[in-house]
């Protein structure tokens, strides 16, 4: 009786991972890292470059559209000439959370979609290391199948950054462009 309800539970458990393998996920997942190169800023300062991390998810929407939240890490570093005409470099980091939406344009070949991407967020100040500010992003994406239901994510696009301290005291933002790399799960 016992070897009887042990391979029953067995079976109904492989029957689940087979049906739950067919079905369509109703979420996605997004962890990728790239690059950001500064195009302007509003300070006296040159822009900063720096690099990003970000964690997604949501929920997927019959693969036509996802939405989601986000969380990132943005490190800048920049060089700035301080008061007395010393140049320094500087780095700046922020923590955005953000509201991720992406759309799938194109399937370009059988292992290629081309898509769209928008982030719309907040960075909250956290102690003086992090700055806080406005945050958003929108860009061009390329999703090379890697297996069902996952592909690497290429992003391509363009960004706007505030950055703002109750410490020192002074406002800026900054345009770039930024690449990433991801993996995709949906």
């Amino acid at each position: 009786m016992k070897n009887r309800c042990f391979f029953a539970a067995i079976g109904l458990l492989i029957g689940f991972c087979f049906h739950a393998q067919a079905q369509q996920r109703g979420t996605y997942t997004l962890l990728q890292a790239g690059g950001l190169f500064g195009l302007s800023t509003t300070s006296d300062q040159s822009p900063m470059h720096g690099y990003q991390f970000q964690f997604s998810f949501g929920r997927n929407f019959y693969d036509d559209v996802y939405v989601g939240l986000g969380i990132g890490t943005d490190v800048y570093r920049g060089r700035t000439t301080l008061a007395d005409g010393t140049r320094s470099t500087r780095r700046v980091n922020t923590l955005p959370i953000f509201a991720d939406v992406r759309l799938p344009l194109a399937q370009l070949s059988p292992l290629g979609t081309v898509g769209v991407l928008a982030n719309v967020g907040y960075a909250p100040s956290i102690g003086s290391d992090y700055f806080k500010g406005f945050v958003g992003k929108v860009g061009v994406t390329y999703g090379h199948l890697l297996m069902e239901g996952s592909d690497l994510l290429f992003s391509a696009g363009y960004g706007f950054q505030q950055f703002d301290t109750r410490f020192l005291g002074n406002t800026f933002s900054q345009h770039n462009v930024f690449l990433t790399v991801g993996l995709f799960i949906h």
